[in-house]
């Protein structure tokens, strides 16, 4: 009788162990490009619903769909590049992504090169320059690769620029590593990555015509555990202050940039936001720059965070 006592009791605490526990724990396949912001993202919304945790899955956007596929496991989706998100759409893990409404943020690519830019790299023609050692991300497993491919082919230098490439880059963060140790002159970055790299590369705007504006989706999947709560974190992200958050860290966040058929930009839309990246990293090597709304808008937090390192001797 007390054996099936005891039984009967660790059959029902199995069963409603996850309430007990208390958390409930969202897995959320997310771009590394975005790690910054989603990580401030899942403080504030795990501050905000103290019975949730965000438990994130970082990678390469072009490894999301073999992993999705077979674990089918996850809550949310928001990879580095919507093509991504509209394969696992075709797939049937996605069935309510709005395109109008579900971009909470925009990617922007720009040039960095190590600090003091010794290759003498200002235009996207120089990359097809001899001796230019360029670094290019593999379009199979980043999201970044394609773009670095559509870029040059529309400069017309894509077979010259391959020749001199000297690294294929699995995810982002090679590509800016690289460029922080001078084993590269210059590649082409997100504007979100190259905010982390203030003190030890130089920011180049890309020209209006070869300028990427990349639509980053998100989305719930379709076996997400907690859909509710998978849905409420979706709108979080979504409103003024989830864009806001994103816009701290370099994302363009003004909707509806005008663009051509292939994503490049139309007009000077992101110029500002452009303008604000490039006086952040004059400001992070410079103390005497002024630093404030006008100078490097939102980036002020970063600057800030970036001058501490110096200081700390990190």
């Amino acid at each position: 009788m007390k054996k099936a006592f005891v039984l009967i009791l660790v059959g029902l605490m199995c069963s409603v162990g996850p309430v007990l526990a208390g958390d409930k724990e969202l897995l959320f396949h997310a771009g590394v490009g975005q790690r910054s912001s989603l990580n401030e993202i899942k403080a504030e919304w795990e501050r905000m619903n103290p019975d949730q945790k965000v438990n994130f899955s970082y990678k390469g956007s072009g490894y999301f769909i073999a992993d999705i596929t077979r674990s089918r496991q996850g809550d949310l989706f928001m990879p580095g590049e919507e093509f991504y998100l509209l394969q696992a759409k075709e797939r049937g893990f996605i069935d309510n992504y709005n395109p109008e409404t579900d971009i909470p943020a925009y990617f922007v690519t720009v040039i960095i090169t190590p600090k003091g830019n010794p290759a003498n790299i200002t235009r996207i023609e120089d990359f097809a320059r001899p001796g230019v050692r360029v670094g290019l991300g593999n379009p199979r497993s980043c999201a970044i690769g394609i773009w670095h491919e559509k870029t040059f082919t529309k400069a017309g230098i894509w077979d010259k620029v391959k020749e001199n490439a000297t690294l294929s880059a699995k995810c982002i963060p090679e590509l800016g590593n690289a460029a922080q140790h001078r084993a590269i002159d210059a590649t082409i970055v997100w504007g979100t990555t190259a905010v982390l790299y203030l003190r030890d590369c130089e920011i180049i705007p890309i020209e209006h015509q070869y300028r990427g504006i990349i639509r980053l989706p998100v989305a719930t999947l379709n076996f997400a555990r907690f859909k509710e709560e998978a849905e409420q974190l979706k709108d979080f992200i979504l409103s003024d202050q989830g864009r806001q958050i994103f816009h701290k860290h370099a994302y363009a966040i003004t909707p509806n940039i005008p663009v051509d058929e292939q994503g490049f930009t139309l007009d000077g839309t992101t110029d500002k936001d452009m303008e604000h990246l490039v006086n952040a990293a004059k400001a992070v090597k410079d103390e005497s720059y002024p630093v404030n709304a006008d100078t490097v808008g939102d980036l002020i937090e970063e600057v800030e965070r970036q001058r501490k390192t110096i200081r700390a001797g990190s």
